[in-house]
């Protein structure tokens, strides 16, 4: 004996498989998605703070070799030092400094870095100018002196000359 709605029958066990299916897909995906997303999460942060902890690393490292850097370079102005080996050192300093930036930092930092070891060059360009003009000042001063000397020995031979001048006019009257 068959039932005389089977086709119905058949349409709602269908209706019911689907939605049955569908829910289950829904919950199954909801749980993936639970777990799956904040551990793809929490690997992009810890990717993250492994990057920020490379950079505050390198950023203490460059740190010091500012300051000695620095020290280097406020040393050009002591007496008695060998300055073209010290600004060798100091170029040498530059270079490794330099070559110590990450490449692959193409944000504002490497800029940032670039700059720095730019300015430290200019510095150094600057003490050796410096340097120079310094004992340009010496001369100056050696040539203030001689021309203070010659002038005097001018207005000495003026007089000088002005006396003869008399004496010759006298001789003459």
């Amino acid at each position: 004996m068959k039932p005389k709605n089977t086709k119905e029958r058949k349409s709602s066990f269908i209706k019911f498989l689907l939605l049955f299916i569908l829910t289950t897909a829904t919950i199954m995906a909801a749980v993936f998605f639970n777990f799956r997303v904040p551990q793809k999460e929490n690997e992009l942060l810890k990717e993250r703070a492994k990057n920020v902890e490379r950079e505050m690393r390198f950023q203490k490292g460059f740190a010091n070799e500012v300051k000695v850097l620095q020290g280097m370079i406020d040393s050009l102005d002591l007496p008695g030092q060998n300055v073209s080996f010290l600004n060798e050192l100091i170029g040498g300093k530059l270079a490794e400094m330099q070559s110590s930036i990450p490449r692959k930092d193409s944000t504002y930092r490497y800029d940032m870095y670039t700059g720095i070891i730019e300015t430290f060059s200019d510095l150094q360009e600057t003490k050796k100018e410096l340097k120079s003009l310094d004992n340009a000042k010496k001369r100056i001063e050696e040539y203030e002196e001689t021309l203070e000397k010659t002038r005097a020995e001018l207005d000495q031979t003026k007089r000088d000359l002005d006396i003869l001048r008399l004496s010759a006019s006298r001789k003459n009257r």
